[in-house]
């Protein structure tokens, strides 16, 4: 009995000893917790206060949009582009859907391309770049205006001074989801806007790749229901161009035929092989050779044909020798230009 009773006084003076480091450690616990519960309140009304700022000014008169800018239209008119965007004045400048404008506008079919951005503190700006025209085409009854990138922009009751006609065949597709042989009854909103046909769109990128100077002298171009493409010139000339590949190598062609062989009395001009094209006269054009130069334009005949006809005018004070003399070189200047043409191309010459 006297061994057991101090064990059990020691074990409570190390309880005694323990217990205050306990109450010591959890006070700390809460008190840290109470601080950070503080903290935790104060950031939460921070953030609602700097909304209902955000908000407040949102919803203030200062970012209403007062003025919207637009540039790069020419076609278009500024209040049918502000119209068409959704977007009005007044409207407050932080909730403007940029992206939902955009996309409003790229329906309209004039425009190729819309770029909308906020400019602080109350205007919008839109970058136009519209669509340029490529030709009118004409499918069944209708006429329809079609840009360079395939898109009808709308519709046209004559071909206008300066547009190239191109006719489809009647059975030929106009609109990319539409039936062959479009009809006046059609709706603008199911044309208007839409993409043209693949071929279509194939026979409007040779007439693109045209320069100037020849797609001056174009009337007209016709697209038959196989594909294949066909040009009548200003002077009645037909250029049978095939379907719409190797363009570069026919466009090349027509140019260096045209500028190099007689005019006069051409029928047909088939590039349908570009290396091996051929010239087809009407009747009585027999004595027409194929490749005098009636513009000159080819550098070594144009030369020859200058020094023969030098050569011709100091014969003719000299009398029949010398007028001779101004015949071959005629015929030299002739020669001349047969080599110019076969160096571009092989042209074949044939009465019909």
């Amino acid at each position: 009995m006297s061994i057991s009773t101090p064990v059990r006084s020691s074990t409570k003076v190390v309880a005694s000893q323990v217990e205050p480091r306990i109450v010591d450690r959890r006070q700390t616990v809460q008190l840290l917790a109470r601080r950070r519960r503080h903290r935790m309140q104060i950031a939460l009304v921070a953030v609602v206060l700097l909304v209902a700022a955000a908000v407040g000014l949102a919803l203030s008169p200062v970012f209403a949009v007062q003025k919207i800018a637009v540039t790069g239209q020419s076609r278009l008119e500024e209040s049918a582009l502000v119209s068409s965007s959704g977007i009005a004045i007044g409207d407050h400048l932080v909730a403007v859907d940029l992206s939902a404008a955009r996309s409003a506008l790229m329906k309209m079919p004039w425009v190729a391309s819309a770029h909308v951005e906020r400019k602080w503190p109350h205007t919008l700006s839109f970058k136009i770049t519209e669509q340029q025209p490529a030709a009118v085409v004409r499918a069944g009854q209708d006429l329809v205006l079609v840009s360079s990138t395939g898109r009808i922009l709308q519709r046209e009751e004559k071909v206008g001074a300066g547009q190239l006609l191109l006719e489809l065949d009647g059975s030929m597709q106009l609109a990319q989801g539409t039936p062959p042989g479009t009809t006046s009854s059609q709706s603008d909103e199911g044309l208007i806007g839409t993409s043209v046909s693949s071929e279509v769109s194939q026979a409007i990128g040779v007439l693109e790749a045209m320069d100037e100077s020849l797609r001056s002298e174009i009337g007209s171009a016709r697209l038959s229901r196989v594909g294949a493409l066909s040009l009548e010139l200003t002077d009645g000339t037909e250029v049978l161009f095939g379907p719409p590949e190797d363009v570069a190598a026919k466009l090349l062609a027509v140019e260096s035929v045209l500028n190099q062989v007689v005019r006069e009395c051409m029928k047909t001009l088939d590039v349908r092989e570009p290396t091996r094209a051929a010239v087809s006269r009407g009747p009585g054009c027999a004595g027409i050779s194929p490749a005098s130069s009636s513009k000159g334009k080819s550098g070594s005949s144009s030369s020859a044909g200058t020094q023969s006809s030098s050569a011709g005018a100091q014969s003719s004070s000299a009398g029949e020798e010398s007028s001779s003399t101004g015949t071959k070189g005629s015929s030299a200047g002739a020669q001349s230009a047969n080599q110019s043409a076969s160096s571009s191309a092989s042209v074949g010459d044939s009465e019909n």
